[in-house]
């Protein structure tokens, strides 16, 4: 669940006005760093380089804008906060 904390936060860091590429490629973790990446960058590439499954399928959720992702993620908090983001 800790892990799941840190991608929403970096959600909210990536979707904010001031995000910026630089504050990603600080980040040490790979998957973090790509999720944040393709967040700011609104690249679906760096999703596919995320190794977690849940966490990578978060990802092509929130970038191609698609809910059929959010079904394919194990872990019911982080699906339902993928069903809850989707419009």
């Amino acid at each position: 669940m800790r892990y799941f904390a840190l991608f929403l936060y970096l959600y909210s860091i990536a979707t904010s006005n001031a995000a910026n590429d630089s504050h990603c490629y600080s980040i040490k973790s790979s998957d973090q760093k790509n999720f944040c990446l393709a967040l700011v960058k609104k690249q679906d590439t760096y999703c596919y380089s995320i190794h977690e499954p849940d966490s990578k399928n978060l990802c092509l959720a929130q970038i191609k804008n698609q809910k059929s992702y959010c079904y394919s993620i194990k872990t019911s908090d982080i699906k339902n906060h993928c069903l809850a983001i989707q419009k």
